[in-house]
């Protein structure tokens, strides 16, 4: 299965080369969007069979890495939009109101069309990271890439170490087909914040508050969506000054990063910047898209946009009280700490499904924090079926079969809120009748 698997990373470093180009339907391309699925496949089966071996896997992760390292990104151009938001920040241009046109960047024509100018939601560490290796690289897009894989792995080591401060029992996600694609390959900043997350779990769990803190900061600075787990962590400290230390370290991380890159809080107004992109893997836009179709049918094609807000709407109220519900239950269970991690990396996922927009790579913080647990029953299947399933969302070439796939993508959102109302009515009302 080893080798197996390294077969398939292998196919899947060719099926870069042959359709990792976007814009590009030729031949070469069709013939890597086949390789592409095969390896995928492959993989797939191989980690599915090493899943229960976690102490091997790591070194299994490592040997199947090699391969994707000299291959292009794949699964995801973003790692250019990283590159040239680096030079922004260097040029000193403010980054939550102009995108990568705005220098222009070298490396412009390798950015998607969707994100040249598109301003930026990340925090100022990101932005200082960026900056950082747009400087190192000096105009040369391979060392840009490098150094950006090289965080993603420091990311990933840091994910791992900080996991085995709980358990090194699902340590075999560090070999998965979704880290493999989308961190290995994709190098999504993502998994630096589940990295500092984890580190900040580690470090309340041993009543390092302050250190808690600013590794939650950390976080922040990265993807403000890091700061989910927070209140989690808050748990795991057992006194009153312990918590208001570990708030004050993480509000004082942020700001003095803010306050040294010169980026504040604009990232509020940025994180709107992709609520232009409709795709029904947000389960509140999938609903949303469904109801449009309706209306359209039904003679009101303007609609469409009124329909999508409202459920996009009404997802944020539902991910509110499924955020207050899970912590609440955390703090019934806060003496158990695998029991906060759990339920603080369902809260991570949860945000990302029920967000305005989702990719595949927002669900790598929650899998990491439930990495770190005694992962069991379905939660363990979900999790691993998610590891493989994933990245079969996106093409070499970073396009997302989201894009070809809305209609009949819609009404499976509507199949699937339906089937969890039904499950969850019955649930209640046998609860209620065995009371």
């Amino acid at each position: 299965m080893r080798w197996l698997g390294l077969a398939a990373s292998t196919l899947l470093a060719l099926s870069g080369y042959l359709a990792g180009k976007p814009g590009t339907h030729d031949a070469a391309w069709v013939t890597g969007v086949c390789v592409w699925f095969v390896a995928l496949g492959i993989l797939a089966y191989a980690w599915w069979n090493l899943r229960g071996e976690p102490g091997s896997l790591l070194v299994t992760a490592a040997l199947w890495s090699l391969p994707l390292l000299v291959a292009p990104p794949m699964g995801a151009l973003d790692v250019y939009a990283y590159a040239c938001q680096g030079q922004l920040f260097d040029a000193g241009i403010n980054l939550y109101e102009h995108g990568p046109s705005a220098l222009p960047c070298t490396w412009l024509s390798d950015v998607p069309p969707l994100w040249r100018d598109t301003p930026t939601p990340y925090g100022p560490l990101w932005f200082a990271v960026s900056g950082a290796v747009a400087w190192a690289a000096h105009g040369n897009l391979l060392v840009a890439v490098g150094l950006f894989r090289l965080v993603a792995i420091l990311g990933l080591v840091l994910c791992v170490a900080a996991a085995h401060r709980f358990t090194d029992a699902n340590a075999a996600l560090a070999a998965s087909p979704l880290v493999l694609v989308h961190v290995i390959s994709g190098v999504h900043n993502d998994i630096l914040v589940a990295g500092f997350v984890l580190a900040g779990f580690a470090l309340a769990a041993r009543g390092r508050s302050a250190l808690a803190g600013v590794a939650f900061g950390l976080a922040a600075a990265v993807k403000v969506t890091g700061l989910v787990a927070a209140p989690f962590a808050v748990l795991l400290l057992l006194s009153l000054r312990k918590r208001t230390t570990f708030v004050a370290a993480t509000v004082a991380t942020y700001a003095v990063l803010a306050a040294v890159t010169g980026h504040g809080l604009g990232f509020l107004r940025a994180l709107g910047a992709t609520a232009g992109l409709v795709q029904w893997l947000s389960i509140p836009s999938g609903v949303g898209m469904a109801a449009g179709y309706v209306l359209r049918v039904a003679g009101l094609p303007g609609a469409f946009g009124t329909s999508v807000a409202i459920a996009r709407a009404i997802g944020l109220v539902v991910l509110a009280a499924l955020l207050l519900w899970l912590w609440l239950r955390a703090v019934r269970r806060s003496a158990d700490h695998d029991a906060v991690l759990t339920l603080a990396g369902l809260a991570l996922l949860v945000t990302a499904v029920l967000g305005p927009v989702f990719y595949a790579w927002y669900a790598l913080t929650g899998i990491a924090v439930l990495a770190a647990t005694q992962l069991t029953g379905r939660l363990r299947t979900g999790v691993h079926v998610a590891a493989v399933a994933l990245p079969l969302l996106t093409l070499p070439d970073s396009l997302g079969l989201a894009t070809k796939t809305k209609v009949p993508g819609a009404f499976l959102d509507v199949a699937l809120v339906v089937t969890l109302a039904v499950r969850l009515a019955r649930r209640r009302s046998r609860d209620h009748a065995d009371a």
